[in-house]
């Protein structure tokens, strides 16, 4: 016979285990560590892991950037990377050299980019996050909030629930899919995303393609899927930003006003991309990186 008092702790013990049920949901499904057989199957477990929403509202990433690009001449440079925010707010970008000198603050809301270069005292702004970003030599096809979700392991902005192909390659599957942004997915042999390609077909005379792929995951071992530790973003004339993350962390509570603002300072003039005003023109792309 069992105890009354051990009943009770029994009873305990199970009422505990189902509100962490209720709080966090089902426990984590172990993602697959062998090869899949199809891409009907990759694809399923692409879906149940990697398209997500992540389940808090704010998230703080530091990384580093190393950015080259060849014309209108060859540059590159190493820089260090914030962006903070909420996923369905303002979200912040700071990028700093290596000495801790800060070279550009970034912000992106509902009203579009705004850009500041406090050594070249100069600041941008574009309605269209994307189009500003491209106007101003950054290599990235999709907005810096598309940017945090995918660091943190959610693709569902980006790839659509369904594809419209698939073939088996030698790095595992391709998907051929209909987006506004992406023209194909590619997932290893256990359905993690390893390349994505897609075209620009606004911001510049002729569309241009772009790729991201992720080539390097954590090396953990956990329940959960893996986040991309290197991500490498290139475009087709010859830009590319390899980003590696250094630490990521999800906000129990959505940023305040005052850390996702950016006000300029009364001396700075800003100029509108969105009214004709094309640096890129004239080679005076601003700096946001040392020789």
């Amino acid at each position: 016979m069992i105890h009354p008092s051990r009943l009770t702790l029994l009873s305990v013990a199970s009422v505990a285990v189902l509100l962490l049920f209720v709080i966090f949901g089902c426990t984590p499904k172990n993602i697959p560590t062998k090869a899949l057989e199809s891409p009907a199957a990759a694809w399923k477990v692409f879906r149940r892991h990697y398209c997500i929403p992540a389940s808090r509202p704010g998230v703080l990433i530091k990384a580093s950037l190393y950015y080259t690009r060849t014309k209108p001449r060859k540059r590159t440079n190493r820089t260090l990377v914030s962006m903070w925010g909420d996923f369905n707010g303002p979200m912040r970008l700071d990028i700093s050299a290596g000495m801790g000198k800060l070279l550009a603050h970034i912000r992106e809301d509902q009203d579009g980019l705004l850009v500041f270069y406090p050594t070249e005292k100069k600041a941008y702004a574009h309605v269209d996050p994307v189009l500003g970003a491209t106007r101003l030599g950054m290599p990235f096809p999709f907005s810096l909030s598309e940017l945090a979700n995918v660091v943190m392991g959610d693709f569902s902005g980006l790839a659509p629930r369904k594809y419209l192909e698939a073939a088996r390659d030698k790095k595992g599957f391709t998907y051929t899919v209909e987006s506004p942004q992406v023209t194909s997915v590619t997932l290893d042999e256990i359905g993690r995303p390893i390349l994505l390609e897609g075209v620009i077909s606004k911001a510049y005379d002729s569309a241009r393609t772009w790729q991201l792929e992720i080539d390097k995951y954590e090396e953990v071992v956990k329940k959960t899927a893996p986040l991309a530790d290197r991500l490498v973003l290139s475009l087709d004339n010859g830009e590319k930003g390899v980003l590696r993350i250094k630490s990521r962390e999800l906000k129990m509570a959505s940023w305040p006003a005052s850390a996702t603002g950016l006000e300029l300072p009364e001396n700075i003039e800003l100029h509108r991309l969105d009214n004709g005003h094309n640096p890129s023109e004239n080679n005076d792309i601003p700096v946001v990186y040392e020789d």
